[in-house]
């Protein structure tokens, strides 16, 4: 097992990962640790599309944090540059911390920024109208 290193691999299937890998060259495959997908985020910001990503649970109904994953399935890899490390680094610390389920944001988090809660009534006069318009 070579040394390891974080890296970002797109895979046949056109899906990014970001993780901490190791080459196991007698099997040619890869060791990946904390694998996470990279998913693209589009958002309009002062008139402008304006595109990130953000890191998620490559698998998400597992538990493990550790996956083989055969060479004939990489298109292609590079090492990660150090802000994308940083910032991987930072979500899968996050994720640790909250491992009870990944992702969610706790419920005493919540309290006090939900926004503004009508009757049916309004509500359904508000739909109506949108409706009728369109």
């Amino acid at each position: 097992m070579e040394e390891e290193f974080y890296s970002t691999i797109k895979l046949v299937t056109g899906e990014e990962i970001v993780s901490k890998v190791s080459y196991v060259e007698e099997d040619n495959i890869l060791f990946l640790d904390n694998p996470m997908k990279v998913e693209i985020i589009k958002q309009r910001k002062n008139g402008q599309m304006i595109e990130g990503f953000q890191l998620v649970d490559w698998i998400h109904a597992t538990y493990d944090k550790s996956f083989v994953l055969p060479m004939s399935s990489v298109l292609t890899m590079s090492e990660l540059d150090s802000r994308i490390e940083k910032y991987y680094l930072k979500t899968i610390s996050e994720d640790s911390d909250n491992n009870n389920e990944p992702g969610r944001v706790p419920l005493e988090e919540l309290k006090g920024r939900t926004g503004y809660l009508g009757s049916i009534q309004e509500t359904k006069k508000s739909l109506e109208k949108i409706f009728k318009i369109s």
